[in-house]
């Protein structure tokens, strides 16, 4: 009879360096981490991204992310097109010392064959460094490092994964400590700009970025700016939902334009959803469709006509829809609202 040590699972077991644990927990997000342990379950195999994506059902792009992560920092390398784990480096990034020469220029009498020859050697001159248009995401070296060293940017990653509901990817992170170190937005603004960007459900890099740039180029620097400004924000994403409603269009998270129009026709002009209405109704008749540029034209003739009612909307137009002018610039002129409005100078400009 033969006897056996029953292990199970122990059975096959593979080393988790500590460095990743000690390190990496914090900033890889759960992607990183599902490819890093398939990864060191194959230690000494060579695989591809493809391998991992299907063995994992994954999309190879997001296999890709997540590898970038590990590569930067050194836990995996890549050689030829096959992907093997290797033992973590960690290197400080070098910083390069600039240091500057002076020649001493000596005059030198040569032939003039001898100056042909020393021209044609003589170095061009370095073209000075382009200037970036915008800051440079940091690397994960400099990101880890600041985290490591700065509490208040730990706490800002920390938040960041409360925020989200989920640990944030490098990516993320590289862009908060970019909005923090060279945009210049204090940590707790950042902060409220996450809990207002997760509130309207737009958590994405791309939005948050935006929305910092405009913070900045605005000087919102403090938490009442910031307060201010989301309860500006605020009110005219209610305004263009409630247009939505108003008109009977289809919801959906309204535009920039969209929210910039119902700021200024509800809570600037102060229409009611009739005049709204009213105007939307001219809108269709003329256009056969929702532009809100030229829902726009009516509410700024009303606006500065003093016409604030529906009973002025009607009035208007029944007592001047009679009325003409002398004929000028090659048509004859009216009164007439609905004329006036199919007229309208957004006839050259409908989509926008």
């Amino acid at each position: 009879m033969d006897y056996r040590l029953n292990l199970g699972s122990w059975n096959k077991v593979f080393v988790v360096p500590g460095e990743i644990v000690d390190k990496h927990l914090k900033l890889a997000g759960a992607a990183q981490l599902k490819v890093l342990l398939w990864v060191l379950r194959h230690a000494g195999e060579n695989f591809t991204v493809e391998d991992i994506a299907s063995s994992l059902t994954m999309q190879p792009a997001d296999v890709r992310d997540s590898m970038l992560y590990w590569t930067e920092t050194g836990v995996i390398c890549v050689n030829e097109g096959e992907i093997t784990p290797s033992q973590p480096v960690y290197e400080e990034p070098e910083i390069p010392i600039r240091t500057e020469v002076t020649e001493k220029k000596e005059e030198i009498s040569v032939t003039s064959d001898k100056k042909e020859e020393m021209k044609e050697e003589e170095p061009k001159e370095k073209k000075p460094a382009r200037v970036l248009s915008a800051p440079v995401k940091p690397d994960m070296k400099y990101l880890t490092k600041r985290i490591d060293e700065d509490e208040n940017i730990a706490f800002l990653m920390r938040t960041a994964d409360e925020i989200f509901g989920r640990t944030t990817g490098t990516n993320e992170k590289a862009t908060l400590l970019m909005i923090l170190e060279s945009f210049g937005l204090p940590v707790e603004v950042i902060i409220m700009l996450l809990r207002y960007t997760s509130e309207i459900g737009k958590c994405n890099v791309r939005y948050i970025e935006k929305v910092a740039i405009n913070w900045a180029d605005e000087e919102i620097t403090t938490v009442p700016q910031a307060e201010e400004k989301i309860r500006l924000i605020t009110s005219g994403r209610n305004a263009a939902v409630k247009i939505q409603s108003i008109i009977g269009v289809d919801k959906h998270s309204p535009t920039e334009r969209e929210v910039s129009y119902a700021e200024k026709w509800i809570n600037t002009w102060k229409f009611t959803d009739d005049m709204i209405r009213r105007a939307y109704e001219i809108c269709m008749d003329a256009k056969s469709k929702y532009i809100p540029k030229y829902v726009d034209s009516i509410l700024s003739r009303w606006q500065k006509s003093g016409i604030t009612t529906i009973e002025q909307v009607d009035a208007d137009q029944s007592s001047k829809g009679n009325k003409k002018e002398p004929v000028k610039s090659g048509y004859e002129a009216t009164y007439d609202i609905a004329a006036y409005e199919s007229r309208s100078v957004v006839d050259d400009d409908e989509e926008d």
